[in-house]
């Protein structure tokens, strides 16, 4: 008897870290959802935009993420509510969408990225670290809530990745100063994270539910000062 495909569905899979996940997770024997692989993928904060999932779905992962750099006491609403739509909302309905094909994989894991700026916050990002550090929330209750029906949430506390967001308009400068800063100096390549996220789907996550795991080469934690 041929054994079944896993499922997986990748919200942000255009992304640099979206592309490197789906890429390694179909090494790994996981089937994608091809719907958000697309260029004109849907848009991830609109509900109704969930509304074709998979009905079985072994692995979700919110991936998706924008960022505004702008001093607080000049962020606009607008620009405040569309991070926080993005970032938060976006995995709120994601995780509601998708609870039902979860819970019929009987073992599976829903994920979604947070950032090291939740506890080493950079100035001019109000937005996007509320936005992660309310992800961390949702992670921590839906292991509480959904663990009865089988399914494991887990977060990633995210480093510097080899290459800014495409929302982020600083250069290469801050990148530059982050290596130097990092004790390996080295920043993360999309390709480790990936083949982490592969651990975590294939039934990594089952023991470390609700948990947040700082991916991260010691540059939040280095205060060695020369």
């Amino acid at each position: 008897m041929k054994k079944q495909k896993k499922t997986a569905v990748i919200i942000g899979a255009t992304g640099n870290l979206g592309r490197a996940t789906c890429k390694t997770l179909k090494k790994a024997g996981f089937e994608i959802d091809p719907v958000w692989q697309s260029k004109d993928h849907p848009d991830a904060t609109d509900p109704e935009s969930y509304k074709n999932l998979p009905k079985k779905i072994d692995f979700a992962a919110y991936l998706a993420g924008v960022n505004v750099i702008e001093d607080t006491q000049n962020l606009s609403k607008q620009d405040w509510d569309r991070v926080i739509a993005t970032n938060l909302t976006g995995v709120f309905l994601f995780a509601k969408a998708a609870f039902p094909a979860l819970k019929a994989a009987k073992h599976s894991t829903f994920v979604a990225v947070s950032s090291m700026n939740v506890f080493h916050p950079y100035p001019g990002r109000v937005a996007y670290t509320a936005s992660k550090a309310g992800i961390e929330g949702v992670i921590r209750s839906l292991a509480v809530e959904w663990a009865k029906y089988g399914i494991a949430t887990h977060g990633l506390r995210l480093g510097h990745l080899e290459g800014l967001m495409k929302t982020t308009k600083m250069g290469p400068i801050l990148l530059e100063a982050v290596k130097k800063q990092t004790p390996s100096h080295r920043l993360i390549n999309p390709s480790e994270v990936a083949k982490y996220l592969v651990w975590v789907a294939e039934g990594g996550s089952q023991s470390i539910s609700g948990s947040i795991i700082d991916f991260d080469p010691a540059y939040a934690i280095n205060r060695y000062p020369i």
